[in-house]
């Protein structure tokens, strides 16, 4: 069975998604249980521990645009083809 360009566009989209989203959490459980195993000083934070926040920060930041931007523009996508359905549905006289 062949699948249609759609579908196709659909498991690529997919597939994008799930990667990025992937990475999001492994980073996030990598930088944390770095920052969590790391013995400090209880009264300031570490410059290292800074430059691991700020870093989780950017790839949170970039994976979750990411993500969003997909979502949205086939929400988007959705959402004009069914106001134009319902649109050419209302233009069509009753018998």
């Amino acid at each position: 069975m062949r699948m249609t360009t759609e579908e196709l566009e659909t498991r690529v989209w997919a597939a994008i998604a799930l990667s990025l989203t992937g990475i999001l959490v492994a980073s996030v459980i990598g930088i944390i249980l770095g920052v969590l195993f790391v013995e400090h000083d209880m009264e300031k934070i570490s410059p290292i521990d800074v430059q691991f926040m700020a870093i989780l920060k950017d790839i949170m930041l970039l994976c979750i645009g990411a993500v969003g931007g997909i979502v949205g523009r086939k929400g988007a996508y959705a959402a004009a083809n069914l106001l134009n359905k319902e649109k050419d549905d209302s233009a069509r006289p009753t018998a």
